[in-house]
């Protein structure tokens, strides 16, 4: 899947002559996003709570995008699989959102808001019933993510008022006891190829 957008001059790319592309992360973009994942982040990144989530188990290749312009990736998400357990939730597909990084030359572009566009509508093609993240809420509100509490939703060690969920599925939408985020079991496919 690759999606070409142009700069228009009502488009924060005005001006460029490129085309930026947005597409399934390859295996082959690994360690360019991991060198931009810390470029965005700082190399203390994988203290952060949510990583523990991540540790051992692969992301989910088809739902792992990047924004490439030039050959250049200038921005990435990916979704890792996770359980919600002691819950309504229990059974539900459930994903954890992140990182999503841009470029930090390229904040405030709109690349970001593209890559999560794209995330939010794969997911839900995919069937993936509610997609959990911890962030700005100010920052994901304006996708339909809210604050997971009010799903019932608890991630331990987190910071609740950075915990957000956004419900895909009706059955999703009507939880009031989602449970509490868990890791899932290691999966042994890797991103794709």
């Amino acid at each position: 899947m690759a999606r070409q957008e142009k700069g228009a001059p009502h488009c924060p790319f005005a001006g460029r002559t490129a085309m930026m592309t947005l597409q399934v992360e390859t295996a082959a973009d690994a360690l360019v996003i991991e060198d931009l994942l810390d470029r965005a982040f700082g190399p203390d990144r994988w203290l952060k709570t949510s990583y523990r989530y991540r540790d051992e188990i692969a992301p989910l290749p088809s739902l792992c995008f990047t924004a490439v312009e030039d050959g250049r990736v200038l921005g990435t998400v990916r979704h890792w699989p996770i359980a919600l357990a002691e819950g309504a939730a229990q059974g539900m597909t459930a994903v954890l959102l992140g990182p999503i990084a841009v470029e930090p030359s390229l904040k405030a572009t709109g690349i970001g808001g593209r890559l999560m566009h794209l995330a939010i509508q794969e997911a839900t093609r995919q069937g993936v019933d509610i997609i959990v993240l911890v962030g700005d809420p100010v920052y994901y509100q304006r996708f339909g993510f809210r604050l997971a509490a009010e799903f019932g939703i608890t991630m331990p060690n987190e910071s609740a008022p950075r915990v957000q969920a956004l419900p895909l599925s009706p059955r999703a939408q009507a939880l009031t006891h989602g449970g509490v985020v868990a890791r899932a079991f290691p999966l042994a496919y890797p991103v794709a190829a």
